[in-house]
């Protein structure tokens, strides 16, 4: 069995919510929230930004991440599932 460890997390909330959480203090970083058909993606320290679908919300909320967070790079586990959601 194999074991991955990730500096992230995105977790999602019913239909209209999704968390990117820090997978080691679990401190939410970035939130991206749906009214209607836009996503909203908000994070302190850098401008919303919107998006059209649930895929692109969640590229947009790892964007987010790497442009507030002090290092060039981090992996975030994204459940295969939640693109899927509506």
């Amino acid at each position: 069995m194999y074991h991955v460890q990730t500096n992230h997390q995105i977790v999602g909330f019913g239909t209209e919510h999704m968390k990117l959480f820090d997978a080691t203090t679990g401190e939410p970083i970035v939130t991206a929230t749906r009214e209607g058909s836009e996503w909203t993606i908000t994070a302190d320290g850098t401008p919303d930004a919107t998006a059209p679908d649930r895929p692109a919300a969640i590229t947009a909320m790892t964007e987010h991440a790497l442009t507030i967070l002090p290092a060039n790079g981090y992996s975030t586990l994204v459940p295969r599932e939640l693109s899927d959601l509506p």
